[in-house]
């Protein structure tokens, strides 16, 4: 298997390197955003709740929207659209997922960072929410990442 990726067409680096760089944007936005929020909850200022809401709608969801566009790309380029292996019905489940728990945690964020501006409270159980819903989808993404990588079947 090594000598075959080696061998890979030159046509697949670009949308290769989109997907990589899609999911390590995303990935490293909802660490970020995890780091913030806890701090937040733990009597951080407005700014460290407003940093994980504009890291979540300016940084998560488009780096989603590349990650998910270069993958699609990848398996058009690949001819896998018919039978897929396993660990490509992996990251369209962890993807197709996330999203859904992406889109709620960014507007939880921004009525979090809303109150948080307003002086009404730090957004405390909106701030947990939120950072829960990222942790589900960090273990989900770090799972797809062990399936992209592993490829186990």
């Amino acid at each position: 298997m090594i000598l075959l990726a080696a061998i890979r067409p030159d046509d697949w680096n670009l949308p290769l390197f989109l997907h990589i760089l899609g999911a390590m944007t995303l990935v490293g936005t909802l660490g970020l955003v995890t780091a913030s929020l806890v701090g937040a909850w733990r009597g951080g200022s407005v700014a460290t709740v407003r940093l994980g809401f504009r890291s979540l709608l300016m940084a998560a969801l488009p780096a989603w929207i590349v990650l998910r566009v270069s993958a699609e790309w990848l398996v058009s380029e690949e001819n896998l659209d018919e039978d897929a292996p396993g660990w490509v019905d992996v990251g369209y489940m962890t993807s197709d997922t996330t999203f859904l728990l992406l889109i709620v945690a960014t507007v939880c964020a921004g009525i979090a960072a809303r109150r948080a501006a307003r002086g009404e409270g730090g957004g405390g159980g909106l701030n947990r929410a939120v950072v829960v819903l990222v942790a589900i989808s960090l273990v989900a993404y770090v799972v797809a990442i062990w399936a992209m990588a592993t490829k186990p079947s």
